[in-house]
């Protein structure tokens, strides 16, 4: 993305993201800036502005969630992944996790991510590891791993680079650089 429309576009959609229920990997944030980008520069041909846009509707919100729609927690648009799929997903998940610095193995059904000195806390007593999964029948997604945790969606790919999205999202998380995200 280069220009001043993908860059401005870029920050839309970035602040659209936090009104959301879910975490974006950057590479969905880029997708929806470059059709953002494509939209406003249909509009301009009808001499419509960014800013006439952000008059009558939410347009950034709007590309992010058709572009996060197929990736999204629980989405009946994607197809049904391999137990062996899942497993190769969360064996490359561990692996850029590790990459990081940081603690991750195979769990029972997901990937077991040790807290960090800065992780916020989860679980009855707060100290419970982070369980990371990617679904079946739909898209990423963590929480603390202990009962009644809340779920943050993970819109990413379900691909090698998605589950490396995934990690440096997660790593952030354990790091505490993005507060405690579970509480939205």
């Amino acid at each position: 993305m280069t220009g001043p429309d993908c860059t401005e576009a870029y920050a839309a959609v970035e602040k659209a993201s936090a009104s959301r229920r879910s975490l974006y990997a950057p590479s969905i944030l880029e997708h929806a800036a470059r059709l953002l980008t494509t939209l406003w520069s249909a509009g301009e041909q009808h001499g419509i502005t960014p800013d006439d846009w952000k008059r009558t509707t939410d347009l950034a919100g709007g590309t992010l969630d058709v572009v996060a729609r197929p990736y999204e927690y629980e989405s009946t648009l994607t197809p049904e992944r391999t137990v062996e799929q899942i497993i190769s997903l969360q064996g490359h998940l561990v692996a850029a996790l590790k990459e990081l610095g940081i603690t991750a193995r195979l769990g029972d059904a997901g990937v077991i991510v040790g807290r960090g000195p800065d992780t916020p806390p989860g679980g009855y007593h707060g100290d419970a590891d982070i369980d990371v999964r990617i679904h079946s029948d739909g898209g990423w997604a963590f929480a603390a791993a202990a009962p009644y945790a809340s779920v943050m969606p993970i819109v990413a790919p379900a691909s090698e680079a998605g589950a490396s999205e995934v990690a440096g999202i997660v790593a952030a998380f354990v790091r505490g650089e993005l507060g405690n995200v579970l509480r939205r």
